[in-house]
């Protein structure tokens, strides 16, 4: 009875392994390779959604940066998090360019802040450690003010609680202090004006234009609004000063055609953006427009970026809707900082409202 009892168990069992092998099986299969594959899936997003392409640091936009500064991403990104200033890491690639380009044993040119000489550093790592270091001090020292911190940078601390005490950062402030400290070193020979501007104020210690050079790496204004149809704002705001069409002129007070629209915009700070897809076919000086950047988007569409305080790319270079191409500034002729705005069917000609474009 016992044996017969053992026989049905085993033919039970057997059946039941037959149907699982036959039924149960074949769906395990097909589960478990249904997970592996949506595992897969996710791990190809994150890899292709989460990893910083070169361009995209930080808080802002590093533009036109070497490839040579570029190789020192990761290492700056590492640095900027262990001196806990992480959302400075684009800043800090934008001053490496303006300092070497990259290039050399010290790209950070941070021999100075380490040993109050320079050539003491010998290698990029350390030359990297110790401007993050520095420049991590600068910002505290600064209490927030990053352009005052960027000027520092290049000045020394010392320039720190003279701009504090006139307000912070300013051109002019830093002028007045470049100036006065000229007047102190010049006798050493050590010291010469690296600008035009420089020798024409005297303002000969440092660079007086070193914000306005790094920031011109450095698109932090993140100005990609789409306005109207496939435009986008050229800058942050879009608080319109000044329409198209006759106006007197704000120097010589006479009636005139004003070619374009103006947008205000804060000196030297600003970036001033593409409103759409193009080409660079002029940036330079040009008359009274100063500083300015022409567009070219299509056989008979042109847009012009003029009084600009520094532009940031050349003639011949492709550019994206919404890149930085200039800084705001008031130069040429022009009674404050603003961007004056153009479109024209033609490069120097056929002046159309700006309005009708940007649906404004």
């Amino acid at each position: 009875m016992e044996l017969l009892k053992e026989a049905v168990e085993l033919k039970a069992k057997a059946t039941a392994l037959a149907l699982f092998l036959k039924y149960g099986l074949p769906v395990l299969l097909i589960l478990g390779a249904l997970f592996a594959l949506v595992f897969l899936i996710m791990v190809v997003a994150d890899s292709v959604f989460n990893t910083k392409t070169p361009d995209n640091i930080g808080e802002g936009i590093v533009t036109n940066v070497s490839a040579e500064v570029m190789q020192y991403q990761g290492l700056v990104e590492s640095l900027a998090r262990e001196y806990d200033i992480a959302e400075y890491s684009g800043i800090i690639l934008a001053m490496m360019m303006q300092e070497s380009g990259g290039r050399g044993n010290d790209p950070m040119q941070s021999s100075e802040s380490l040993c109050g000489s320079i050539g003491c550093i010998q290698t990029p790592e350390e030359s990297i450690e110790q401007g993050v270091k520095y420049f991590a001090e600068t910002l505290k020292k600064a209490e927030g003010d990053v352009k005052l911190a960027v000027q520092s940078y290049n000045f020394g601390l010392g320039f720190i609680p003279y701009a504090l005490d006139r307000g912070g950062y300013s051109k002019e402030v830093a002028i007045e202090f470049s100036r006065m400290q000229y007047q102190k070193v010049k006798h050493t020979g050590n010291y010469s004006c690296i600008r035009p501007e420089s020798a024409a104020t005297g303002a000969c210690y440092g660079d007086i234009g070193y914000v306005d050079a790094v920031f011109s790496y450095y698109n932090y204004g993140g100005s990609t609004v789409v306005i109207g149809g496939n435009f986008v704002s050229p800058v942050d705001g879009m608080n319109m000063t000044s329409d198209f069409g006759t106006r007197y002129h704000p120097i010589t007070g006479e009636q005139h055609s004003h070619k374009g629209i103006d947008f205000a915009c804060i000196n030297h700070v600003t970036p001033i953006n593409a409103v759409a897809d193009g080409s660079v076919v002029f940036s330079g000086v040009q008359n009274g427009y100063g500083n300015i950047v022409i567009l070219q988007h299509a056989p008979d569409l042109f847009t012009a970026y003029a009084h600009s305080s520094s532009n940031s790319v050349k003639q011949g270079q492709n550019v994206k809707a919404g890149q930085q191409i200039a800084v705001c500034g008031s130069t040429g002729d022009s009674t404050g900082p603003h961007l004056h705005l153009e479109f024209r069917t033609e490069q120097y000609g056929g002046f159309q409202d700006p309005k009708s474009y940007l649906g404004l």
